[in-house]
């Protein structure tokens, strides 16, 4: 019989994954950690184990069906069950107009963003009907929310999980599972702090239009989603949380994006526009 409570976390092998993994491994939880980078995947298990946690690192792709059906047999295997799921695995956006989007980086994004959230739902919640008990997060972001120039695969894809995540919160909310999603804006990520030690003009502008004037940390989102997963947060259901430090209030970085992209656009070449978006201030 399952003693300790049991959280699976996609896309745990760095950034908000990672800050999720471990903040969770500190919560008591036994951790199944998913990654698509085997080597990333194998030192967080190792961080994990290393303070006392317990963990079981399982590579797969999200995107791929099969690879994700036989993880969570190897779940179901391993601990009998699943308590927490975050749904977390994710690739960088195009920065990319939609008319200058090459079909395999939509198809990509969806793929993995929107399909790899549906599986892992469904599989893990077909094991939390079992139990009786389940708490789904799912990473969604502002884009989904407010669309964002340069990211249209991106914010379609986490548009999709806002809406998935309230019909799941229906279907599921009569069995005791909860599933919740939560919009970030500007993470703090190791990538994204490289790019702003750079003095990056996309990082720049995005912070100045950030009401708190910061990027959120990883661990912060961690937070929410231990509380999320809790007994406290019980009767919170179908809810799209912003971690944005108010940054879907804002549109300075759709001006800067669209004056950006539309001078290196091939398509737009030539083309003039009613309203002249901002400089950018990367030139």
């Amino acid at each position: 019989m399952k003693t300790t409570p049991v959280a699976m976390v996609t896309g745990a092998g760095s950034g908000i994954g990672k800050a999720v993994a471990m903040i969770l491994a500190r919560a008591g939880y036994a951790l199944v950690l998913n990654d698509v980078v085997p080597k990333a995947g194998e030192q967080v298990l190792q961080e994990i184990e290393g303070s006392g946690g317990k963990a079981l690192f399982i590579p797969a792709d999200v995107s791929d069906v099969n690879q994700v059906r036989r993880m969570f047999q190897e779940v179901e295997r391993s601990f009998g069950g699943i308590d927490v799921l975050v749904n977390n695995a994710g690739v960088p956006g195009a920065f990319s107009l939609l008319v200058d989007m090459p079909d395999e980086t939509w198809h990509k994004t969806i793929a993995v963003h929107l399909n790899g959230t549906f599986y892992c739902l469904r599989e893990a919640a077909r094991l939390m009907l079992v139990s009786g008990y389940g708490r789904i997060i799912n990473i969604a972001s502002i884009a989904g929310i407010m669309g964002t120039p340069g990211s249209g695969e991106y914010g379609a894809a986490k548009a999709g999980i806002i809406n998935l995540t309230k019909t799941a919160a229906k279907e599921l909310g009569p069995y005791n599972i909860t599933v919740n999603a939560l919009a970030p804006g500007m993470v703090g990520t190791p990538t994204n702090l490289k790019l702003q030690e750079k003095g990056s003009p996309f990082i720049q502008t995005a912070i100045e239009g950030t009401p708190t004037g910061r990027m959120t940390t990883p661990e912060e989102i961690a937070d929410l989603i231990v509380f999320l997963s809790s007994s406290a947060a019980g009767n919170i259901t179908g809810q799209v949380i912003c971690v944005d430090g108010g940054a879907e209030m804002s549109i300075s970085m759709d001006r800067f994006m669209l004056g950006f992209l539309a001078k290196k656009s091939a398509t737009l070449k030539g083309k003039s526009s009613v309203v002249k978006p901002e400089p950018s201030k990367a030139e």
